[in-house]
């Protein structure tokens, strides 16, 4: 399964709870996911940080794998959490999602979404 593209979010979270199982990782609530999600933002956001809206621009075009790193680890970590909190990832995403689109629809945004 590891060469395998992962396709949804489900199959992320149930990849992830099923290596953290083989490496027998305790997948119980705990503080620890928490802080490695905030540690990774924050570096992510140092690369950002005194820098003009231009300079972000083009660090990011630079770098990219760093924010792909980031963003991937992140990922993983928040599967992970789903996984110790016991939440669907994708229900999560789900409700989240038609909370914002309806919040941002009832102020009169045009917001489209091209599938």
């Amino acid at each position: 399964m590891m060469s395998e593209k992962t396709t949804t979010m489900k199959d992320a979270q149930k990849l992830v709870k099923e290596f953290a199982e083989n490496n027998q990782w305790k997948d119980e609530p705990n503080i620890d996911k928490f802080d490695h999600l905030h540690e990774e933002l924050i570096e992510m956001s140092q690369h950002l940080r005194c820098k003009s809206k231009e300079e972000r621009k083009e660090f990011v075009e630079q770098n990219k794998e760093i924010f792909v790193d980031g963003v991937g680890d992140m990922f993983f970590g928040l599967c992970r959490l789903a996984n110790q909190l016991n939440v669907d990832i994708e229900e999560a995403f789900d409700l989240v999602k038609k909370e914002v689109f309806s919040k941002y629809n009832k102020q009169g945004s045009e917001h489209k979404i091209i599938r």
